[in-house]
């Protein structure tokens, strides 16, 4: 890792930067509030897992360098030798008419120069019969392309023009000043929307992080509980703004709800049960990811306003949708109420039009089975978990259904199913079987008949024990028709491996001893394999 590989840094706006960094899985965005000495927020695009990851700390170095390297460019400097003016000092000395006509005049021509006043002067902007952050808002979105590298990394498309904005106004609650901070994020909201569906490709809006969305109104959410606020507008302005078309199909109508959650709560909370059911109804298919959504928020407002009978009143009442089904059926289940349990299971796998349904409804099923005693269900149900893949949590069960004279005749018979089965079966139930049982020698047999490395390897300590020298016939059998069939250095790798197993069987140091001497007769011309064996 290396500050080179930072491609790009650059202040974007006081004490905020932004740096692009060329990492091993592309490009990445890293965010830091910082003056070059003391870190504030930060984020960076990268994997990572660890908090916070090396960029952080490499960034804020190449910052504290930035920041020391124009602090210095006025010092240092030989006795005689031109020195950079001071521009703040030269600042200093113009008139404000200068000032006024200079900057004017770059204005015109530079849209970043004018943008940054705004910005920074937002607060003594005037309002003339609307928001006046909107076309502003407007104009800068107006401007981005979402093909422009300065935006784009190989993971997500980044914004400034909302970031800076943002940041505003979140620097306006800081400084109490939470009305402007509302304007900015209803003309944020507004604005943003409105670029997504009449700029952005449907395909690219996947690229833009879910937060650009959300943000907006989690600041709403904090002015709202300012008490130089009227909670009550912004609970207005949502319930207006949020029906018009732009935006449907956008995650903002999640956020319109989740914050309307917030806001009914004192406000109106009649209001925005009637706003669900709503919407609710306009939804044709009830058990749809749509009417899920809605309903759970419904619950969670319930839960909020410490209505949990409501809450279970809404769950109960539309188990048509599947997690619901499942809530209420484990609760009839700890209520011991087994067969309105039952019939909501059986309801809904009759109700399915294929024959697959989730095993969590048999693992119910099983559940209530053995509350119950119900041999015959324990039986077929657990033998359902068991039938194409070995699990002995559910052997256990179907063997417990059995009395020790039936087990003997039911064990052979699944061993042969097993057998029979056995190519269409993943690993080898059979195998899985035997080791359950304890049958070291029948098991050491089985394998015998299967043998592979990876069979000897999963297998082999349940019968070494008690029969070494077998085992390590079988082992070197293995060995050798793996070492015979298979090249390259992860190959040889995994033959050490073997020999490691094998050493810790009595006799199996003599063993592999004498398996290494032949490979480097047999194989001499392999020189990747005699540089792994003589190695190790």
């Amino acid at each position: 890792m290396s500050r080179n590989d930072i491609i790009d840094l650059r202040e974007t706006s006081p004490n905020r930067w932004r740096a692009k960094y060329q990492g091993n899985y592309g490009v990445y965005t890293i965010k830091i509030a910082t003056d070059g000495k003391t870190r504030g927020d930060f984020s960076c695009s990268c994997p990572s897992d660890y908090y916070p990851c090396k960029h952080i700390a490499m960034v804020e170095a190449a910052i504290a360098e930035r920041i020391a390297k124009n602090a210095g460019a006025q010092k240092g400097r030989k006795d005689g030798e031109l020195r950079m003016p001071d521009a703040e000092e030269l600042l200093k000395q113009l008139t404000h008419e200068e000032l006024y006509n200079f900057t004017a005049r770059l204005i015109k021509y530079n849209p970043d120069l004018t943008n940054a006043v705004f910005l920074e002067f937002s607060e003594k902007i005037k309002n003339e019969g609307g928001n006046k952050y909107i076309p502003i808002i407007r104009t800068e979105l107006a401007d981005i392309e979402p093909s422009d590298d300065d935006y784009y990394d190989e993971n997500e498309f980044y914004i400034d023009v909302l970031d800076k904005w943002a940041e505003k106004a979140e620097q306006y609650l800081k400084d109490k000043k939470p009305q402007e901070a509302v304007l900015i994020a209803q003309a944020y909201i507004e604005e943003f929307a409105h670029w997504l569906r009449e700029t952005v490709d449907d395909d690219f809006i996947g690229w833009i992080p879910e937060t650009y969305q959300s943000h907006p109104f989690e600041i709403l959410k904090k002015a709202a509980a300012d008490p130089r606020v009227n909670a009550r507008d912004i609970y207005d302005y949502c319930m207006k703004e949020m029906s018009k078309e732009k935006y449907a199909d956008l995650d903002m109508a999640d956020c319109f709800n989740d914050l309307l959650m917030t806001l009914s709560k004192e406000i109106n909370p009649e209001a925005f049960i009637e706003l669900q059911e709503q919407l609710l109804g306009q939804i044709q298919d009830k058990s749809s990811y749509e009417a899920e959504k809605i309903l759970n928020r419904m619950i969670d407002f319930y839960h909020r306003r410490h209505q949990p009978k409501k809450a279970w009143k809404c769950v109960e009442d539309n188990i048509q949708i599947d997690s619901f089904r499942r809530n209420v059926v484990e609760q009839r289940i700890t209520q011991k109420k087994f067969s309105e349990a039952k019939k909501l299971i059986s309801d809904y796998i009759n109700r399915r039009q294929d024959s697959y349904h989730s095993k969590t409804w048999d693992e119910y099923l099983l559940q209530i089975a053995q509350a119950e005693q119900d041999i015959p269900v324990i039986r077929s149900v657990s033998y359902s978990f068991i039938e194409d893949q070995f699990s002995e949590q559910y052997y256990r069960i179907y063997k417990s259904a059995f009395s020790p004279g039936e087990w003997p005749e039911k064990f052979e018979e699944l061993l042969r199913h097993y057998d029979v089965k056995r190519s269409f079966l993943a690993n080898h139930p059979g195998a899985d079987l035997l080791a359950a049982e304890g049958m070291a020698e029948r098991l050491l047999e089985y394998i015998g008949l299967h043998l592979s490395v990876e069979t000897m390897e999963k297998y082999h300590r349940f019968f070494a024990a008690a029969f070494p020298e077998k085992t390590l016939a079988l082992f070197r059998k293995a060995v050798d028709h793996y070492a015979e069939n298979n090249t390259g250095r992860t190959c040889y790798e995994r033959i050490v491996s073997v020999f490691k197993k094998m050493k810790k069987i009595p006799g199996g140091g003599a063993v592999t001893a004498d398996m290494k001497a032949q490979y480097l007769v047999k194989y001499k011309n392999r020189r990747a394999m005699v540089e792994v064996l003589n190695r190790k």
